[in-house]
């Protein structure tokens, strides 16, 4: 993956989420953004997402810029996997139908294809036992790892997940943590906003600390993570893994 960002700001309102991050990575698959909540990560996600269009700044993905024109932008979206804190699965379809849908309603499969895909992805995660079930039925583990499952489905260009685990217990939190380990085995690109401190340092090969809508200190784990760290990010680190 090769992501460059330059100058990128949005406010809402008054403030100011992201004010003129700039930064560029290459040969990077997994890029793991830490930092205080509200500090502006979502928003930088987003906007990676196509979900979100900034006041201004450009976004190169891959050396392709990011048009923010609606037309540009729903083909963007197709190349990218997105995975939120809340599932966001349909509570009225079963888990492999959750899949199956994008794959039928917006990348042209039929419906014996999306089938073939959703129950092997669920499968890959030990998860086919519950294809039938709805997410009603399922673990906050469970569901998540489905949401992830179905973002896979689309074949993305790069998975982007918001907070995947703050919704779970420390046990499907483990579940989760262990599927997104498994993509980084597999070689998936992907960027991961998260609290997991201890999961960053382990998965990410590039971190960003954002904090207040500023880029404060991109580098390898072993440096954002140790001695050499910023002012501003130590003492973040230290508040976090204090207990």
């Amino acid at each position: 993956m090769k992501l460059k960002l330059t100058n990128l700001a949005r406010s809402f309102g008054e403030h100011k989420a992201l004010d003129g991050v700039t930064f560029e990575v290459e040969n990077c698959g997994a890029l793991v953004f830490i930092g205080p909540s509200g500090g502006g990560k979502s928003t930088l996600l987003r906007i990676l997402a196509g979900l979100e269009k900034p006041d201004s700044g450009e976004v190169q993905i891959n050396g392709e810029r990011l048009v923010f024109e609606e037309q540009r932008l729903q083909q963007h979206r197709r190349k990218i996997g997105v995975v939120f804190q809340g599932f966001n699965l349909f509570p009225h379809l079963s888990a492999v139908e959750n899949i199956e849908l994008p794959l039928t309603a917006v990348h042209g499969h039929s419906p014996a294809q999306a089938r073939e895909v959703s129950m092997e992805l669920l499968r890959r995660f030990q998860l086919a036992a519950h294809a039938d079930k709805k997410p009603a039925a399922l673990s906050g583990g469970q569901k998540q790892r489905i949401a992830i499952a179905r973002a896979l489905a689309v074949q993305p260009q790069m998975l982007l997940l918001d907070e995947p685990t703050s919704a779970l217990d420390p046990a499907m939190t483990a579940e989760v943590l262990e599927t997104i380990e498994l993509l980084k085995d597999q070689g998936r690109d992907f960027i991961l906003a998260t609290h997991e401190m201890g999961f960053a340092r382990k998965v990410a090969d590039q971190v960003a600390f954002i904090a207040e809508g500023k880029l404060v200190e991109l580098g390898a784990p072993g440096a954002v993570f140790g001695e050499t760290a910023l002012g501003e990010t130590r003492r973040f680190l230290e508040r976090v893994l204090r207990w």
